[in-house]
């Protein structure tokens, strides 16, 4: 069996010039697992005989994805990386590396991997996750934006385009911004946090995070935690933002949350803005930028939010 699977990920790796420039072969392989080799080449190194950062991050990128298709054999489906985060642990000098991927579930269309960059001892070099999609190839055919039409943080990105929304239904839109506004504070997770709406349109919402109370961390500043929170509810609301909330027969679940902090301790009020920033089907990227008042940017992340239908049963009489 194992022979099998190597052969098709090797055939999979050939239909990349990026893989096959790169040089990544396939070690072993199994039922949602697989271990790839980057032999050592100068052609991928950043200085000396230093292998460059983002040729470990391809490896496990390169692992992720062939872990999610060692079972799925079916050639009408295309696939995609959802998300990859890489946490750099050791360098790599001059030998070969391999990439090690482990499917920890797979889904109706996404795969969730764990990965990692080891040297031949076994050493750990870098590790982290990975989401992947496989389904049905999309319609791509979307106009390019104008220059006059390029749109900013005010709302989700709506005006075709590659990951483009669908147009704007203002009175859609208007009914969720009142269905957040009439919610605020009611939600107890985010409550207990002070977290309040401040405004929203499609695909777009902002949030006043205060400092305050129960939102503070062991140093004094806004916790991590309660950052993250923010994150992942205002991303995900702004996804729910370029569709109808409330809707009963729509249903909504936050497959990946990311969260970087750029100052050491945040210690004033924070406005946290979200943007749905792209989309496929049903899958919804938003980007978030955490300020304060005075505009100073202390954090940020990202959001990656699915919305489908589901079959509602009628009410007995």
């Amino acid at each position: 069996m194992s022979d099998n699977f190597d052969k098709h990920l090797t055939e999979k790796l050939a239909q990349s010039a990026f893989w096959s420039r790169v040089g990544f072969k396939v070690e072993t392989s199994s039922e949602g697992k697989v271990r790839i080799c980057l032999p050592y080449d100068e052609g991928n190194t950043t200085a000396a005989t230093a292998l460059h950062g983002g040729a470990i991050a391809a490896t496990m990128d390169a692992a992720g994805c062939l872990a999610a298709w060692c079972s799925e054999t079916n050639s009408g489906l295309l696939g995609r990386t959802l998300s990859c985060d890489v946490s750099y642990i050791a360098g790599a000098l001059g030998f070969d590396i391999y990439g090690e991927a482990e499917v920890l579930r797979r889904g109706k269309e996404i795969i969730y991997s764990s990965v990692r960059a080891v040297d031949g001892s076994g050493k750990v070099l870098a590790s982290g996750n990975h989401i992947y999609h496989i389904g049905v190839p999309e319609k791509n055919e979307v106009p390019r934006p104008s220059d006059e039409n390029k749109q900013d943080w005010v709302t989700g990105r709506s005006i075709g385009g590659i990951g483009g929304f669908d147009t704007v239904v203002e009175e859609i839109t208007a009914k969720s911004v009142a269905m957040i506004a009439k919610s605020d504070g009611f939600i107890p997770y985010m409550n207990q946090i002070n977290w309040k709406f401040i405004k929203g349109s499609y695909g777009y919402v902002e949030f006043l995070l205060p400092y305050k109370e129960h939102s503070l961390g062991d140093d004094g500043g806004l916790a991590s935690g309660a950052l993250l929170s923010g994150v992942d509810h205002a991303g995900s609301v702004a996804a729910w933002m370029t569709s109808e909330l409330g809707r009963r027969d729509l249903f909504g679940s936050t497959v990946n949350t990311k969260l970087q902090v750029f100052a050491p301790k945040i210690n004033r009020d924070v406005i946290v803005r979200a943007r749905a920033a792209g989309g496929s089907g049903t899958l919804i990227n938003s980007e978030v930028s955490i300020e304060t008042a005075e505009g100073e940017l202390v954090a940020g992340g990202s959001t990656i939010y699915r919305i489908v239908k589901r079959d509602i049963k009628p009410k007995k009489k």
